[in-house]
């Protein structure tokens, strides 16, 4: 069985195509599995892109805005 290597928040923003303070804020919310390093790092379970993705698309909704993945349509 293969370990997964935990993300760092600034691997886990590039692949949702966010910047690190937002997945700093959905962390802080607890929206995100994740924990802290005795030195401050955020580390984050592996594949949580999506989640971040229709966590940012479901607040534009809320907001009354189209989606990011939706806004150039």
């Amino acid at each position: 069985m293969q370990q997964q290597i935990p993300e760092t928040s600034g691997g886990l923003a590039r692949a949702s195509g966010v910047s690190q303070q937002t997945i700093a804020v959905l962390a802080d919310e607890g929206l995100l599995d994740h924990v802290r390093t005795s030195n401050g790092i955020r580390l984050f379970v592996p594949g949580q892109a999506p989640k971040v993705k229709a966590l940012i698309a479901a607040r534009a909704v809320a907001r009354g805005r189209r989606p990011p993945d939706q806004a150039a349509a």
